[in-house]
């Protein structure tokens, strides 16, 4: 296949959804609050965009607090319309007093707290309405403890909310802890991709009961798991999948790299980490985590039941630290314009936005029957910035870093000394126009 991609489709402009949702909220100001894990869906017959963001008030470091949602109508260009809290008594928000337990360096692995409060939300069409996925705490009558269940609710765009009862999504199918199901619609009904090896299919009933439809191992992933002698990598999914034609569906996954507390591991993972904007206490934090996730594009054949394209594992930049242990994708839709629309979590503590078009998506994804991993593919943290970049070079556009690697509407890019030079002057000349 031939791609005639031009010179402002080789772009990546990477936007921080989580600045755009506290602007001008005191509420959401609260140092103890932190927004991520951002969703984000086109709202029909309209421009703007829905975004459903997890909302964290507690210490993000020790899992001490709670979970809450905050629903966001945005502009199609990110900024805010109007917004909505959920899920959560606000006079508990409001409290000042309240403290929360410190970071003590040892890291809890986030499945291993027990957290109140519906979790990562979701975003999808059914039946022509926006229906918000959660997971979230369930007594069970199959087991002592309470669970982690999957939940759903309809979503009322007129008054910014849903029912908070929601209703329990293939109960019968779940298990203790449940999490990262990705929702589809093929042949006109509703499924979710549970897992991606063994590949699990859920088709979803009217009542929100299920059905699986595919449960098969595939020896090819099963390899990716064993690449690491004596460390842990597995891959699941993360998003919604969207739909190419032909019952092929593009989804994108999440991979984890557990190095068993060899935290030596990051002097090489995260070199310029004590340079980054982030606080000293997240500092610590990362100085003593111990897995890395990234993220990759994958396809869903369903005409096969197999996962028969997967790109290398990567992840997207974001302007606060030029490494990162902790990406996470949350959504995609695609756009009119051929553009991929990703919202994708860093650092477990802000929401970011970034478009990258389908077809270098498509360039960049391997057959997986060509796979050699670690050899012909493998984890490259900064994939799609050196994709973008070679191409740019192969067809004769510039490979100056400000014009193809930006950060929201700036030239600023990740350490780059000249460009904050250049901004410095800018808002200078402006404040003299002002005056």
């Amino acid at each position: 296949m031939k791609y005639n991609l031009n010179s402002q489709q080789l772009k990546l402009v990477c936007v921080n959804l989580s600045d755009e949702i506290k602007k001008d909220d005191k509420l959401l100001n609260n140092k103890n609050i932190t927004i991520f894990n951002s969703s984000i869906i086109e709202i029909n017959n309209s421009d703007n965009l829905l975004i459903a963001s997890r909302g964290w008030y507690g210490n993000v470091r020790s899992w001490d607090g709670i979970n809450f949602v905050i629903l966001s109508i945005f502009t199609k260009d990110l900024k805010k319309i109007k917004q909505n809290i959920i899920d959560i008594d606000e006079k508990l928000l409001k409290n000042k007093l309240r403290e929360f337990k410190e970071f003590k360096r040892i890291v809890i692995p986030h499945g291993k707290k027990i957290l109140s409060g519906p979790e990562d939300p979701r975003l999808f069409y059914y039946n022509n309405d926006i229906y918000i996925l959660v997971n979230e705490l369930y007594d069970s009558d199959k087991y002592e403890d309470k669970i982690r269940n999957m939940f759903v609710s309809k979503i009322n765009l007129d008054t910014l909310s849903y029912d908070i009862t929601k209703n329990n999504l293939c109960e019968s199918l779940s298990g203790k802890f449940e999490k990262n199901w990705g929702s589809f619609i093929h042949n006109k009904k509703l499924h979710m991709l549970y897992d991606i090896n063994p590949l699990k299919i859920f088709e979803v009933k009217d009542n929100f009961k299920c059905k699986m439809i595919c449960n098969v191992n595939d020896k090819i992933l099963k390899k990716f798991n064993n690449s690491y002698p004596g460390l842990d990598f597995h891959i699941r999914n993360s998003t919604n999948l969207l739909d190419l034609g032909k019952n092929k569906y593009l989804g994108l996954g999440h991979g984890v790299l557990d190095y068993k507390n060899n935290t030596n591991i990051n002097k090489f993972l995260i070199p310029t980490f004590n340079i980054s904007k982030y606080s000293k206490e997240d500092k610590s934090y990362f100085k003593n985590f111990f897995k890395l996730y990234t993220g990759f594009f994958f396809i869903l054949d369903m005409d096969k039941k197999d996962i028969c394209e997967l790109s290398p594992f990567f992840q997207f930049p974001n302007y606060e630290s030029k490494q990162e242990l902790i990406f996470f994708p949350t959504s995609i839709y695609l756009d009119k314009n051929n553009y991929v629309n990703i919202s994708y979590n860093v650092g477990d503590n802000r929401s970011y936005f970034v478009k990258l078009h389908l077809d270098i998506i498509k360039i960049s994804l391997y057959n997986k029957n060509n796979i050699d991993f670690q050899v012909n593919h493998n984890i490259n943290s900064n994939y799609y910035i050196e994709l973008i970049r070679n191409i740019r070079k192969m067809k004769g556009f510039s490979t100056l870093r400000k014009d193809y690697y930006k950060f929201k509407d700036t030239d600023k890019t990740l350490g780059s000394k000249k460009s904050k030079k250049k901004s410095k002057k800018k808002s200078k000349k402006s404040k003299k126009r002002l005056n």
